[in-house]
């Protein structure tokens, strides 16, 4: 095997994290996001008629081109969008704040002002796939080899009610937070929004912003609470980013005590009725 997951090979290098992982263009995670154990992407379970979404970070050598392709086992399983990351310097650090729709394949070459190039891998998951698992691979060609990073996506029984199919144009407004706001204030503002007992629409589709990916992806979790098990799911919401209370969640303004990904543990309930924890 010429690659394997994460693997480097002579200066080429596959990296996939969750959604609430920026990453800049010097292949870092950028400091308002970083945690001690981030979340492996490596089995994810998704939930049905809904979006998923990763971050890709593409590395090859400076001035080099590179072509990436999306491969799946059954093809045709899920529904595969890339999209590229452009940047801002905010302070000593370039942030994501934008994600334009990419062809697949896709070639790009890396100039000599960055290290990585960074997409958002976006899944749409039918209300029909059926439920189990199948395998996604990310493939890039650069160099003259192949580095492969491979995921086993579990298809859960789950599904997301009401919402729209990938085909529609709508954009969602701009979110409000700034590009320097903790990647997780959105996602606090709509649990807390919910808890409130406003319920979210149903998301809409092709954001043109990481966190417009966020916020949509928060909407359809919050209709599948809504749908399935509302309030053992309110009760146990504050549980999941390390606070002891719903006071406690929707008054903070640091850090949650469990980092940038605690929506994956809530995630982790909804899809596969873990408990918190």
């Amino acid at each position: 095997m010429l690659a394997a997951c994460g693997a480097s090979l002579a200066g080429q290098h596959l990296s996939v994290y969750s959604e609430f992982q920026r990453v800049g263009p010097d292949g870092a995670v950028v400091r308002a996001d970083r945690l001690e154990h981030r979340r492996e992407i490596l089995s994810p379970a998704v939930a049905r008629n809904a979006f998923a979404t990763f971050r890709v970070s593409a590395e090859a050598l400076t001035d080099s081109t590179f072509t990436l392709h999306i491969a799946q086992n059954p093809e045709g399983t899920v529904q595969a969008s890339l999209l590229e990351e452009e940047f801002i310097k905010s302070g000593d650090e370039w942030l994501p704040v934008a994600a334009q729709p990419v062809s697949l394949p896709h070639t790009a070459t890396l100039g000599r002002d960055r290290r990585v190039q960074t997409y958002l891998l976006d899944l749409w998951v039918p209300a029909s796939a059926p439920v189990g698992r199948f395998r996604l691979e990310i493939q890039m060609y650069a160099g003259g080899l192949w580095v492969i990073y491979p995921m086993e996506i579990r298809i859960q029984q789950a599904v997301v009610p009401a919402g729209p199919g990938p085909a529609t144009q709508e954009r969602p407004p701009a979110p409000a937070p700034g590009p320097d706001d903790p990647v997780d204030l959105p996602v606090r503002q709509a649990a807390c929004a919910y808890l409130s007992g406003k319920m979210p629409s149903a998301p809409v589709l092709l954001p043109d912003s990481p966190r417009a990916f966020i916020d949509r992806n928060l909407r359809q979790d919050l209709l599948l609470a809504r749908a399935e098990d509302e309030p053992n799911f309110s009760a146990s919401l504050p549980l999941f980013s390390g606070y002891a209370t719903t006071t406690a969640l929707c008054g903070a303004t640091g850090p949650a005590p469990r980092g940038a990904e605690w929506w994956l543990r809530v995630r982790d309930y909804l899809y596969q009725r873990l408990p918190a924890r």
